[in-house]
């Protein structure tokens, strides 16, 4: 588990409730419950060699925020061992953040893309 990046204790292994409605159905994530913070997905889905670097210098997690988000649904990437503050939002080639029909976005979970 990933020590906390805000006050340096162990983050706790959890799992999201059946009934999460971003796609993140009893999905495994690391947690600090002193500082309440959410840290990363102790997952694969979303890893990718071709990703962007974080500032740990590996290849980043690719995610999509929550509905309660804004925007919602957007496509960033995130550390995927959950000990940087990386983020980055994932953009056209003109720039611009992309935005995708949800049914490309359920294939894209089905797929671990996201």
């Amino acid at each position: 588990a990933p020590s906390c990046i805000k006050c340096g204790l162990p983050t706790s292994r959890l799992k999201t409730k059946r009934s999460n409605r971003n796609g993140n159905a009893l999905r495994p994530y690391y947690k600090c419950q002193p500082c309440n913070k959410f840290h990363c997905f102790a997952d694969t889905r979303g890893n990718d060699p071709a990703n962007p670097l974080c500032h740990c210098g590996v290849s980043s997690k690719r995610q999509l925020s929550g509905l309660e988000k804004r925007p919602p649904r957007q496509l960033h990437y995130v550390c995927r061992l959950g000990t940087c503050d990386y983020y980055d939002v994932d953009r056209s080639l003109s720039g611009e953040s992309k935005d995708f029909d949800e049914n490309v976005l359920e294939r894209m979970r089905e797929l671990n893309l996201v």
